[in-house]
């Protein structure tokens, strides 16, 4: 007997990570903040956080950045802004197009 047709068979796994990575490939990009104690101080678009990290430059602070990937393989950006007087602030993209 087969199943009804208003139910459909779910996706194989396959399937389904291939439209999770088309679907970070097509979302807007979310940046993450945190302090240098792993604290979460909030979210940014990438274009707040690219001018803050421009400014920052021009200033004359230490910037550390490195790519990296989730548990799920998906990629992260994440860039460390020093701070000698406070705390760091640490920007984790979640994701970012391929032509950067």
């Amino acid at each position: 007997m087969s199943a009804p047709a208003d139910k459909a068979a779910p996706l194989p796994q396959v399937a389904v990570d291939v439209l999770r990575r088309l679907e970070l490939a097509l979302a807007e990009q979310t940046v993450a903040n945190f302090d240098n104690h792993g604290s979460l101080w909030g979210f940014s678009t990438t274009e707040e956080t690219e001018e803050l990290i421009a400014s920052e430059r021009a200033l004359g602070t230490e910037i550390d950045e490195w790519e990296t990937v989730d548990r799920d393989g998906q990629p992260l950006r994440v860039v460390r802004l020093a701070d000698p007087t406070f705390l760091d602030t640490i920007c984790v993209f979640s994701s970012w197009p391929q032509a950067r």
